[in-house]
């Protein structure tokens, strides 16, 4: 009987040396710690901004109403050198504030229209201050642009943005009041002049519930300086508020009788005008221009004043003076007649009378019932002078019809009056005074004086003759008196001496008067200011021209 033997398989099991825990857990430890430090620097964000004056990296930090939400890590300038860029992070528990619509802004000491801020930065540095936006989408990691200004109305504010233009004169500056009859409502976030355009804009900002006072029928205008207003109910001073003095101002409101109209969307464009006066022309769009030839002087007339009658205004001053390449080529712009163009306003009588009425044609026919323009001062103060239409009696079935278009205007006839007038007529007074012979006049008195002197010594032979004793009481009376008489107007007798002396002061009121009217004709408002002094011609040097 055969047997088996079967050999036993031996496995050795391979058990892990204790020796290796160790490392394990500390890479373990480690790849932890990387991650924590990782995952405590919060939210990275980039900066780009003109210069990192007093930003330094690892010191500067961002905060958010005095706490701080984050620190700068790195600074450094832009691939192309223009710009810094401003590497930063906002802590893990703060990254809420960090939206696309964020806005930073570098503090530092600064003295400004609302007094002295960030003095607690002398000692500190500056800071980098965050505002957290209204933005609801997620973090894009874009760029933010870092300002050297705080922003004048925060994200979180609502309210309605305006943008609007002006091509006066002057600047208003930022952070200016946007004021509705004299309350602060908002102010002026930008200011910039824009070369394509040569206007000013402006981007203004009206918090709620104030947006609502804003429609599209509003006008905005310029607030600022003292305004002194003289008029025939007398004198009024308007002072702004001393904030409005110092830095200009905005004002809104409707024109009188406009409607309230759509409320104004947001960013809506919109007009800056000069004065509250000048909101209440812009609503008359719709006009029918005529052309006045004045042959007075047009001094103290200016663009946009009131065309009158009787007091009502009817249209305005369009330009002064108004000449075209027509009128240079038919006449010399020395002629004795200026062109003034004017418009006349129809609406401007819808707020006197329900019914409409065509007031240009109505003006071109009464022109032959003795209707003309003319100039008249507004102020004697400051030589203002305005259009006048009236009704000259002397002027009726006078009017020339082929006169009635010129230059392709329908034209209104002028005539003189008010100071024109009076300064023509003296004038004539003076030139029909100086053509009296006045020294002739002079001359024959003299010789009827040396006249009467000889009648009069013949007339005391008479008297002492024997045969005045012969002549009648009556007749001897009556040579007395004219003898009398006769003595009164002998040279150097006292009614000899006052003729002789108011003949003189006659002479002399007129050589007076003559430089006077002159200087009226030139300024009609001299007799209240002084007229600009005129220097004296030099003479010559023989050979000179």
């Amino acid at each position: 009987m055969a047997t088996s033997s079967k050999l036993a398989k031996i496995i050795k099991i391979r058990a892990i040396s204790a020796i290796w825990i160790i490392p394990i857990v500390t890479a373990i430890v480690g790849i932890w710690i990387i991650y924590a430090h990782f995952a405590d620097r919060g939210i990275s964000f980039t900066l780009l901004a003109k210069d990192a004056n007093g930003i330094i990296a690892g010191k500067t930090v961002i905060k958010n109403r005095s706490v701080d939400v984050g620190i700068v890590d790195e600074v450094t300038l832009s691939d192309d050198y223009k710009q810094v860029v401003i590497k930063g992070r906002i802590y893990n528990d703060m990254a809420p504030l960090l939206k696309n619509d964020s806005i930073f802004w570098v503090v530092k000491p600064e003295i400004g229209r609302d007094g002295v801020t960030g003095l607690g930065t002398i000692l500190s540095g500056v800071y980098i201050e965050l505002v957290a936006g209204n933005d609801t989408h997620s973090f894009q990691h874009k760029p933010f642009v870092l300002s050297d200004n705080p922003p004048l109305s925060e994200p979180s504010i609502q309210g309605l943005r305006l943008n609007l233009e002006s091509e006066q004169n002057g600047v208003i500056p930022r952070g200016a009041s946007i004021m509705f009859h004299g309350y602060r409502v908002g102010n002026v976030e930008t200011s910039e002049f824009d070369i394509e355009s040569r206007k000013m804009k402006y981007q203004i900002f009206i918090t709620k519930p104030y947006d609502v006072l804003v429609t599209q029928n509003v006008r905005f205008w310029k607030e600022g300086g003292i305004n002194l207003t003289l008029s025939s109910q007398g004198a009024n001073l308007d002072v702004p508020s001393l904030d409005v003095l110092m830095s200009g101002g905005i004002s809104f409101d409707l024109p009188e009788g406009s409607k309230l109209g759509a409320p104004a969307e947001q960013n809506a464009v919109y007009k800056l005008y000069e004065d509250k006066k000048a909101i209440q022309d812009s609503q008359y769009t719709e006009y029918k221009e005529f052309l006045i030839m004045i042959s007075d002087s047009i001094s103290g007339l200016t663009e946009g004043v009131p065309v009158e009658y009787h007091g009502i205004r009817l249209g305005t001053v369009s330009k002064v003076p108004f000449y075209t390449a027509e009128m240079l080529e038919k006449s010399s712009i020395l002629n004795k007649r200026v062109p003034i163009l004017i418009r006349i306003e129809p609406d401007r009588l819808s707020e006197l009378v329900d019914e409409k009425i065509d007031i240009a044609a109505l003006i071109m026919k009464e022109q032959e019932n003795g209707l003309r323009a003319s100039l008249k001062t507004s102020n004697m103060f400051t030589g203002a002078m305005y259009i006048d239409l009236d009704f000259y009696p002397d002027l009726k079935n006078k009017y020339d019809s082929k006169m009635a278009k010129q230059f392709g205007y329908d034209t209104i006839e002028a005539t003189s009056t008010g100071i024109a007038q009076i300064q023509s007529k003296v004038m004539q007074l003076l030139d029909n005074f100086n053509n009296l012979p006045i020294n002739n006049t002079v001359s024959q008195l003299n010789q009827s004086l040396a006249s009467s002197q000889h009648l009069m010594d013949s007339l005391n032979r008479v008297m002492a003759s024997k045969e005045m004793q012969n002549m009648p009481k009556d007749l001897q009376k009556t040579l007395r008196s004219l003898n009398e008489t006769m003595k009164e107007l002998q040279p150097g007798s006292e009614l000899n001496n006052q003729m002789k002396e108011s003949l003189q002061k006659v002479q002399q009121m007129m050589d007076e008067l003559t430089p006077l009217l002159n200087t009226l004709n030139d300024k009609s408002n001299a007799l209240i200011f002084s007229a600009p002094s005129k220097k004296d011609q030099e003479p010559q040097a023989k050979g000179k021209k």
